[in-house]
C-alpha cells in the first residue's frame, strides 16, 4: 500500500469549481467517511469559516451540500463539525476506484489543499492522473505506509493486530513453529477457532496489500509532479 499527497496552493484553487469555497472556509480537515459510493460521497469535516460566513453558505456550490451540523463554535474552539455530501469529480473518482481512500487528516489550510490518497499502485495512479487533468498539482509526494498505520486505516482490527503480534512474538511464524495453535489460544485466553480466524483474516488482508502495493509503482515524474 502507498500514500500520495497532492498539494495545490490556495490561490490556484480559485481556477476550478471549488474556488468559491475559499471565501467561506478558512481551514478544513477531513475526519472520515460517513458513506461512499460511485455516485455520492458523504464525509465528516472540521471547518473554520471566514468572518461573516457559516457552513450552510457552502450549499450555494454545485458540488457540495451541508447535510448536518454536528457542533458549532464555542469560546474555546472556532471550528464547526459538519457532514457534507460531495459530488466533486475527484472525490467521485476516488470512490469509483477500487482500492483507494482519502485519508483522514487531508486538509485545507492557509498554504493550500493537502489531498492525501492511500491505496494500491494502480488506484493511486488513476487518481493522480485524474487530478492532473482537473488542475495540475503544485507538488506530489509519495511515501509508504508503515505497519503501525494499518490498524488505524482499518485494514486490521485492533484484535487482529493484537493476535498477529502475539503470534509473532510466541514463534508462530518461526520455522519450525515454536508454539501450537492450542497453546497460542490458551496464552491469549481465546478459543482455538477464534485465534485461527483472526490470523487467517489478518494474513489475507496483509497479503492482499502486499500483492497490490508494490512500493516501486511511483514513476519519478509522478513523484516530482513533472
Amino acid at each position: 500500500m502507498r500514500e500520495v499527497t497532492l498539494f495545490w496552493k490556495r490561490h490556484r484553487l480559485r481556477q476550478v469549481s471549488v474556488g468559491p469555497a475559499l471565501d467561506i472556509v478558512r481551514t478544513g480537515v477531513f475526519l472520515g467517511y460517513v458513506e461512499r459510493n460511485p455516485k455520492m460521497v458523504r464525509g465528516m469535516i472540521r471547518v473554520e469559516c471566514q468572518p461573516g460566513t457559516e457552513p450552510h453558505d457552502l450549499d450555494q456550490l454545485d458540488e457540495v451540500d451541508v447535510e448536518e451540523i454536528l457542533s458549532e463554535p464555542t469560546a474555546l474552539d472556532d471550528s464547526w463539525i459538519i457532514i457534507i455530501r460531495q459530488r466533486h469529480p475527484l472525490a467521485l473518482l476516488s470512490a469509483r476506484v477500487g482500492k483507494a481512500t482519502i485519508r483522514p487528516g487531508s486538509r485545507l489550510d492557509a498554504e493550500g489543499l493537502h489531498y492525501i490518497v492511500r491505496g494500491s499502485p494502480i488506484s493511486i495512479r488513476i487518481i493522480v492522473n485524474g487530478a492532473r487533468m482537473m488542475l495540475r498539482p503544485d507538488r506530489i509526494s509519495a511515501s509508504g505506509v508503515s505497519p503501525e498505520d494499518l490498524s488505524g486505516n482499518r485494514l486490521l482490527s485492533e484484535r487482529q493486530m493484537g493476535v498477529l503480534q502475539a503470534a509473532h512474538a510466541a514463534g508462530w511464524y518461526d520455522i519450525p513453529r515454536r508454539i501450537t495453535l492450542g497453546d497460542l489460544a490458551r496464552e491469549l485466553e481465546l478459543g482455538r477457532s477464534t485465534v485461527s480466524e483472526h490470523l487467517v483474516r489478518a494474513e489475507a488482508a496483509l497479503i492482499d496489500q502486499f500483492l497490490n502495493g508494490d512500493p516501486s509503482f511511483m514513476d519519478e515524474d509522478i513523484v516530482n509532479g513533472d
